[in-house]
């Protein structure tokens, strides 16, 4: 890298870890790579995650940028004579360049079809990859024009940034996911970041145990198979799971799964309708004033305090406020 692009690579990374500490976790990927696009041209992107097998890539979590689903589906047809991934992959880490023209033949037909219609007839690769689990991380830049050949510089200078980008996705996923729990009950959750695949990004030691002690353990570095089966089914709002041990949140963005987990405690143990009362009892309401706005008998809502002063074992509303929030 010249000296003369030092203050711009300077001035780039300063931004990017800004971004990760400020941008929402929805928005961070296509501003990082907006980013980019200033220093290293580029058309679309794809950065994710896979784990490479015997059939090729085998993707976990994908972000595109000015990109499309149709995009991704045509590649799941020619990804089996994707040598690009296997090369960029092929080391502990690496960063290559390559052309439509570098794929010739009949054989490769196919994906120089695939390359031309989707704006790919130039590109760059950057990956990590573990040796033993073949997980990789990786980024593509692409190139709609075939004069718009990647230069050595340009493969170098993604090298350097590879590793920046993604501990600024790491930072910024964690900054999103600290912010799920709420300051005043934070020493109670454990937290966690995983792909679809189940594929543990990031995990304290508290969370894996809270989560082996409700749904088993099958790999410590895996979310359990009977837990994933149950976030990544229909649906892809927040959900939250109560295990008569464990109480589950999970948020989704994209394909990579936000958590957090605590022990249960006897405030789960509330029906939403003691729930409501509690938190209008908290916020200052008289049980009078709860049952009018609830439109109930007052003896019904005093029926129903009694209810949870036993549940949480007290005889003060003073007390509700902080067991209440664990369950906010």
């Amino acid at each position: 890298m010249g000296n003369n692009i030092l203050p711009q690579y300077s001035s780039l990374l300063l931004a990017l870890y800004r971004l990760a500490q400020e941008c929402p976790v929805q928005q961070f990927q296509d501003a990082a790579l907006t980013l980019l696009k200033a220093t290293l041209a580029f058309d679309s992107s794809m950065w994710g995650t896979a784990t490479m097998n015997a059939d090729g890539i085998d993707i976990h979590s994908i972000h595109l940028h000015n990109s499309s689903p149709a995009m991704l589906a045509a590649y799941e047809k020619v990804k089996h004579r994707d040598t690009a991934a296997v090369q960029v992959t092929a080391q502990p880490a690496l960063t290559i360049g390559f052309c439509v023209d570098d794929f010739p033949g009949d054989d490769n037909a196919g994906l120089r079809q695939f390359l031309n219609d989707f704006g790919h007839r130039n590109f760059l690769i950057t990956s990590s990859i573990h040796p033993a689990t073949r997980f990789v991380q990786w980024v593509s830049l692409y190139r709609a024009r075939l004069e718009a050949r990647c230069q050595p510089a340009e493969v170098d200078l993604l090298a350097c940034l590879a590793p920046h980008l993604m501990q600024a996705l790491a930072i910024n996923r964690l900054v999103h996911l600290d912010r799920l729990s709420h300051d005043v009950v934070r020493a109670k959750w454990s937290v966690a970041i995983a792909d679809q695949r189940g594929v543990l990004y990031h995990a304290d030691e508290r969370f894996k145990s809270l989560v082996a002690s409700a749904w088993g353990r099958d790999d410590p570095g895996r979310l359990p198979s009977a837990l994933l089966a149950r976030l990544v089914g229909d649906g892809t709002g927040p959900r939250t799971l109560m295990h008569e041990r464990v109480i589950l949140y999970c948020s989704r963005e994209q394909d990579v799964l936000f958590l957090k987990a605590r022990a249960a405690e006897a405030v789960d143990t509330l029906s939403e309708r003691e729930f409501l009362v509690a938190r209008l009892l908290a916020g200052g309401l008289t049980h009078k004033e709860v049952a009018t706005q609830l439109h109930r008998s007052p003896e019904t809502i005093r029926t129903q305090i009694k209810a949870i002063f036993n549940k949480l074992d007290i005889n003060n509303v003073a007390l509700l406020g902080t067991l209440l929030a664990a369950r906010e």
